[in-house]
Order: structure tokens, then sequence, then C-alpha cells
């Protein structure tokens, strides 16, 4: 396959991850968090290149974000370290 491939994400899974995450001013729920790694090693796993860059766009959010969230999963046991 050639290209830059993007992550099988659908206008619904965004809607699902923002609702989980729920109001910035709370701790980040775990649902959230399985739910983005979920997809991020799907991502991975599908050959997407850089695939916290595409979640921050289609997120709204950063790619620090991202990867800060990405990082409180494998610290709360929630997916395992790579």
């Amino acid at each position: 396959m050639y290209g830059l491939i993007e992550p099988n994400l659908t206008d619904t899974d965004i809607v699902e991850l923002h609702e989980l995450r729920g109001p910035r001013t709370t701790p980040v729920p775990n649902d959230f968090l399985v739910r983005l790694a979920t997809h991020f090693i799907e991502a991975e796993i599908d050959g997407v290149i850089n695939p916290g860059r595409h979640f921050a766009e289609r997120l709204g959010i950063t790619r620090t974000s991202v990867l800060a969230y990405m990082r409180m999963a494998r610290r709360r046991g929630l997916i395992e370290r790579s």
C-alpha cells in the first residue's frame, strides 16, 4: 500500500470519544483512555504513520495531549507498555 494511511475513525467515534472524555475540568475517565488507546493501537497495527497527529487533528486537541493520554493509559495499567 502506498501513501499515507489515516486512522479508521468515524464521526461517530469522534463524538463518542468527546462524550467519554467529558468536561476538561474533571479527571480523565478510564473509559475514555481505553477507547482512545484502542483506536490508537488499531491505527498503529493498520500502518498509520504518526497516529498521534491524526487523532489530535480529528479530536481538536494537541498531539502532546494525545500522547499524554496514551502515557496515562499505560500508567493506569489500562494498556500494556510497549
